[in-house]
């Protein structure tokens, strides 16, 4: 049975809330204090908290606190009928992991609720949990991507924020070459004016891409091969939501594109002589699947890894969701639908871009119906991004 704290002064949601919950699978504990909550939060029982973040209730501070005094418990933040949520989009960056809107009904954040531990069941099997024990070159994310959100929802200034980002040199390194890049031209060597020049979600992309792709047990070649892919992904789905879609991809998942593989990238730097197998095996049969095999030679698909180290990271569960499951993007488990499909498309693109076919290279032909676009449309879209990156 899994254990649901909801945290709100709303006595007719709680009620309301109470009301619909199935009661063989989930216990709910409603609590109207914030120090009552994070006592409670200290038995360490809980699996998930909801925060209601309405009118009159609570804000991010509570659930930045439950963020960084309790990282293993899920942060759901809920919004009123005044605010706006976008496929249950986190309503604060970087701390809450979903929202939902009490416009929906009970009983639709009850199945919200009810996917999220499908998710969590998927990214936190037994066996996976096992062999992650055994590999020694893990990515974690570092202090200074919180630290980074933190100053960010603070309004801190651009001297501190780049005083703080000069307190790591790898990061700092390639913020001035991307800065300085033909794209940019900043010609610069201040942290500051590079900032000003690339913007502080790109910054945010570096920390993360640092995270991953900063690696000893990574080869070289693959580095840069992976590299090149998971850049040319983010930028395909960022046109695709701008051009196809008609929306800016949401800033909390701006950089789902550099990380829906980092499971292949930790498969190949712990695993290489397996995963090295893996690709023979459907290069050269192309009736076997990709996830099927890595679950046969290894033991899990580098979704499933992908998906649990950024739950592992906390980082929000549309990003979960698009490193768990993007090659299956029309399971009816999915909750952000939208973005898992165009990471999918998006993923797809970016190898045909790059001619590179020893990777999966598979494409469900229902996605661009699904999302409302035309094969023709997209076909255009992509020839005219092609020619400008």
């Amino acid at each position: 049975m899994k254990t649901i704290l909801l945290v709100s002064k709303d006595r007719i949601f709680t009620d309301y809330f109470y009301k619909r919950m199935d009661q063989n699978h989930y216990e709910l504990i409603a609590m109207e204090e914030e120090n009552s909550a994070l006592e409670h939060l200290e038995g360490g029982t809980t699996d998930l908290v909801v925060v209601d973040v309405s009118i009159g209730n609570f804000n991010e501070s509570l659930i930045e606190r439950i963020q960084s005094e309790f990282p293993g418990v899920i942060r759901m933040s809920v919004t009123d009928l005044r605010t706006t949520s976008e496929n249950h989009m986190p309503a604060f960056e970087g701390i809450s992991q979903l929202n939902c809107n009490k416009a929906h009904s009970a009983g639709e954040i009850w199945q919200l609720i009810s996917k999220v531990f499908e998710i969590e069941k998927k990214v936190k099997n037994k066996e996976l949990l096992s062999l992650m024990s055994t590999m020694k070159n893990v990515p974690t994310l570092p202090e200074i991507y919180f630290s980074l959100n933190h100053m960010i929802r603070n309004n801190a200034s651009v001297e501190d924020i780049a005083e703080k980002l000069e307190s790591d040199p790898a990061i700092t390194s390639n913020i001035l070459k991307l800065a300085n890049t033909a794209f940019y031209n900043a010609k610069t060597g201040s942290i500051r004016q590079a900032i000003m020049y690339i913007g502080l979600i790109n910054v945010k992309h570096i920390i993360l891409s640092n995270a991953v792709f900063g690696n000893d047990g990574l080869d070289p070649k693959i580095r840069d091969i992976h590299w090149q892919h998971v850049g040319l992904t983010n930028k395909i789905l960022g046109a695709m939501y701008v051009e196809l879609l008609g929306k800016k991809l949401n800033t909390n998942i701006a950089s789902i594109g550099l990380l829906h593989d980092i499971g292949s990238v930790v498969l190949m730097s712990n695993f290489p002589k397996e995963f090295d197998e893996v690709v023979k095996l459907v290069s050269s049969d192309k009736k076997l699947g990709f996830e099927e095999t890595e679950k046969r030679i290894i033991g899990f698909s580098h979704e499933e890894l992908g998906g649990y180290l950024l739950d592992l990271w906390g980082l929000p569960y549309p990003m979960i969701e698009a490193a768990l499951m993007h090659h299956n993007p029309l399971s009816p488990d999915i909750i952000n639908e939208e973005l898992v499909m165009a990471v999918h498309v998006a993923n797809y693109y970016a190898w045909k871009a790059m001619n590179y076919t020893k990777y999966d290279n598979f494409i469900n032909k229902d996605v661009l119906h699904e999302l409302g676009i035309a094969q023709k449309a997209f076909d255009e879209f992509y020839v005219n991004l092609m020619t400008k990156l």
